[in-house]
């Protein structure tokens, strides 16, 4: 399943045709790439990538769009470079696995702003990359319970209840609850195998909701964050 906070808009499929087709490397395009940044909240021309907490695990993906439509073998069309200010100490951007990452356990609190830049990577002829683009970033670290829990989807399909979405306190406990009666659904489970902030909750329950209804569910989490979604009607 690939991860919601790293879409990318250019498929394997999609390149593959192009690749077929004899695409040439003069259909890319010359426009900036953007960072991705529906997983973050942000302000004017400023995203916070946090909060985060000390003594916490951290966990991130970055990714982009726009940009070339035809590029190399690379795994990933983009290289990211931190190019002005600085992650919050105990951090670090990298690539270990095809994306861009910043990991790690904070150790002050504080508020860090610095900037990405985005280029695309030359494509597979060597040619030029085309234009960069740049993002401003921000994370704060907190020495307490900071959070910005987000969740994006719920379903239950074949007798299991699947919810996704976001948070970069990967080692935070979560727990899911039937809104209307406060019944546990899924019991405070860990999220730290994650590597980039992409939160999987996945359990086999009972239909929360009875068979062709919908209903609401709250998931709460270990720093006092909680959400609410609509469970759409059981698909068996």
């Amino acid at each position: 399943m690939r991860r919601s906070v790293k879409a990318l808009v250019l498929s394997g499929t999609l390149m593959m045709a192009g690749l077929l087709s004899g695409a040439s490397p003069a259909s890319a395009t010359t426009a900036a790439p953007t960072l991705i940044t529906s997983n973050f909240a942000c302000s004017g021309s400023i995203c916070e990538v946090g909060p985060g907490n000390v003594g916490m695990l951290f966990a991130a993906g970055l990714d982009g769009t726009g940009g070339p439509t035809y590029y190399g073998p690379e795994c990933n069309p983009y290289i990211m470079t931190v190019v002005s200010g600085s992650l919050p100490p105990g951090l670090q951007f990298g690539e270990p696995a095809c994306e861009w990452t910043i990991t790690g356990t904070p150790t002050r609190a504080a508020t860090y702003s610095f900037t990405v830049q985005l280029t695309p990577q030359p494509n597979n002829l060597g040619q030029p990359a085309g234009p960069s683009g740049t993002q401003q970033l921000r994370i704060t670290i907190g020495s307490g319970s900071s959070d910005r829990l987000v969740i994006k989807t719920a379903a239950y399909i074949k007798f299991r209840l699947y919810v996704q979405g976001f948070d970069v306190n990967i080692s935070a406990l979560y727990s899911v609850y039937l809104t209307s009666t406060g019944k546990l659904i899924i019991p405070a489970r860990s999220n730290s195998g994650s590597l980039n902030g992409f939160l999987a909750l996945t359990a086999s329950v009972p239909d929360p909701c009875g068979t062709n209804n919908s209903c609401s569910l709250t998931v709460k989490d270990s720093l006092a964050s909680s959400v609410t979604v609509t469970l759409p009607p059981a698909k068996y």
